[in-house]
Parts: structure tokens; C-alpha cells; sequence
């Protein structure tokens, strides 16, 4: 049985996000040309990149929206028409800030929008597609950054929330997002034909946290733990130059990029041998004051270590990578 890997490396920007139906036919365009580029397969795999789904809000938002100068600024603008929501935010969310009660109150009708695109382009695709991640409002008010996997029908099969925040970006440090983190033994283990398979949304599949003084699980040991999988799905939206200095760097001097390579998902599959095929999807380029760089890819652990089966040549244009493997 042949399997084609597929990872799309999504490029965004402003005219890509103008409204839902130019969003709609980027994502369904981009997966069609992936899907064609990974030839004749009995099942097809594809990953799309973090926080494709978060950026469906700014395409949902007015016009007026689209006057702001930052994310933050154009989301707050989106939820001034929405008073009720902003206040059910308010009263739903475990935080109390003014950011967060914006987020819990324009996450549910972003998450119903992804689904409503990921759902039917899995089955138009015929293909289990990892949808990147989107925010998630859970019922006990949890707003998470959850990444849906629907199988070849359009049917969800499993939900995952990330588990290793980035500090001060995505917890609850100052300036962060303040969502909550996902459990780290409860990351579904989802049974296809090329095996088993799970989702850890970026810094989930990395090995050793950025800094020293973070909550950071490693997610390749606890997989490992519960017997592994055959394939790990990786969608990632890196925000930092992927060609210059790693900022964290210590003791060593790194690029980001390599960086990546060392401590991310081929750090942790040569330490672990928690999966045998890796798929790493990145985001990239820029709307507002958000700019995303990275190298998309989809490596194999064997017996003598990581191999790369595939790896997108550019860092910062849009594009998709491919490989077709036996199962």
C-alpha cells in the first residue's frame, strides 16, 4: 500500500485574508496542487500549518477591521459590533482581560467556519487532513489552540489541544494569549490505514523547552510511553527570522533554522523512537504585525537515524512538500 505525505507550507498575507471566500479557495488551492504533486496513493496524509485557523478571524472580520495596524487591534475592532459575545467571553473565559474576552468571544464562529472549509476538503481531497490549529472555547471556558484531524468521509476523528506553550507569547505571561494548556496524556492516538497517528502542534514536538524557566513537557516520551506512532503530524508557525541567530541561543550559536533542526521534531524522533515518519507544516509570510518563516518537511526515522524524505526550499514563500511511502 503506497501512502503520500503531504505537508502544505500555507503562505498568508492581507489580500489572501480579505474575506472568507478568498481564504476558502487559497486553502482549497493550495491542498488541490499539493495533492496533484504527491501522485497515485491508497491514502493521502496532509498537514496544514498553526494558527491557520486563528487567522480565519481577521478574513471574517468587517471591513472596517481591516484599518488596523495590528491583529489585536483589527480583531477588537470585529468584536465592537458584537457586544453580547465580547460580554458571554467575559463571563465564559477563565481570564478576565479585555484580549482574551475577545478571543473567547469570536473563537466559536471561527472554529465553526474552519470546520465547515477542513471538513469538506478532506473529503474532496479524499484524504485525512490535519487542519493546522485554531482557537478552541471549551465548555468550561478553556480557550486553547486545538488542531483538527477529519478522515478521507469529512468527519472529525479527533481534537488536540497543545500542551507546551510559547512563553510569553501564548500563556498567561504578560503580553501572551493566556490560553490554557492541553493535557499531555490525553493527545489522541487516532488508528488509520498507514498506522497510528497523532497531532503535537509545534513547540509540542520539541525536545528541550526555549528557556529555562517555563512549564515544557516532552510530548516524544509520552507518545513513546503509550506505544508510539506511525506518523506524527507537525503543523508549526514559526515567528522569528528563520535565517538569523536563534535569540535563545546559549552556549552555542545557531540560526533559527537550525535551531529547529536540533531541538525540534528531527531532534526528538533521533533521541526518541516515538514515530517513524514526521510532518512538519509551516506558515509563512505576513499580515499586519505578524511575519512567519520555515522550512516545511517530512523526515523518516530508521535504524541509523533521521532521515529527511522531503524539504521545501524556500523559508518564506508559499508552496507544499511530498513523499510517497509504503505502509
Amino acid at each position: 500500500m503506497q501512502a503520500a505525505l503531504v505537508a502544505v507550507q500555507l503562505e498568508i498575507g492581507a489580500e489572501i485574508l480579505a474575506s472568507p471566500d478568498v481564504y476558502r479557495r487559497h486553502l482549497e488551492t493550495a491542498a488541490t496542487r499539493a495533492i496533484t504533486a504527491a501522485g497515485a496513493a491508497d491514502v493521502r496524509f496532509v498537514v496544514f500549518p498553526e494558527l491557520a485557523g486563528h487567522l480565519a478571524l481577521y478574513a471574517l472580520a468587517p471591513p472596517s477591521a481591516r484599518k488596523a495596524k495590528t491583529l489585536d487591534a483589527a480583531l477588537a475592532a470585529a468584536a465592537v459590533r458584537r457586544p453580547l459575545e465580547v460580554l458571554r467571553g467575559v463571563a465564559s473565559t477563565r481570564l478576565l482581560g479585555a484580549r482574551h474576552a475577545v478571543l473567547g468571544a469570536l473563537a466559536p464562529d471561527g472554529e465553526r467556519w474552519w470546520k465547515s472549509v477542513m471538513g469538506p476538503l478532506a473529503k474532496t481531497l479524499d484524504a485525512y487532513v490535519v487542519a493546522g490549529s485554531h482557537l478552541r472555547l471549551s465548555g468550561d471556558g478553556a480557550l486553547t489552540n486545538a488542531s483538527a484531524l477529519f478522515d478521507p468521509s469529512g468527519r472529525l476523528v479527533a481534537c488536540t489541544d497543545k500542551v507546551n506553550l510559547v512563553a510569553g507569547m501564548e500563556d498567561g505571561a504578560r503580553g501572551g494569549l493566556g490560553l490554557s494548556r492541553g493535557e499531555p496524556d490525553a493527545v489522541p492516538i487516532i488508528d488509520t490505514p498507514l498506522g497510528r497517528a497523532a497531532t503535537l502542534i509545534c513547540y509540542d514536538a520539541f525536545r528541550e523547552p526555549h528557556t529555562e524557566h517555563e512549564r515544557f513537557v516532552v510530548m516524544g516520551a509520552r507518545l513513546a510511553a503509550r506505544g508510539g506512532v506511525t506518523v506524527v503530524a507537525n503543523p508549526a508557525a514559526n515567528p522569528w527570522p528563520w535565517q538569523a541567530p536563534w535569540r535563545y541561543a546559549a552556549e552555542r550559536e545557531l540560526s533559527r533554522a537550525e535551531q529547529w533542526d536540533v531541538e525540534g521534531l528531527c531532534g526528538m524522533l533521533r533521541e526518541v523512537a516515538f514515530a517513524k515518519y514526521g510532518i512538519t507544516a509551516h506558515l509563512v509570510g505576513e499580515v499586519l504585525d505578524l511575519q512567519f518563516e520555515g522550512a516545511s518537511e517530512i523526515v523518516e526515522r530508521e535504524p541509523g537515524g533521521v532521515q529527511v524524505r522531503a524539504r521545501a526550499t524556500a523559508h518564506d514563500r508559499g508552496g507544499h512538500v511530498t513523499a510517497l511511502v509504503s505502509c
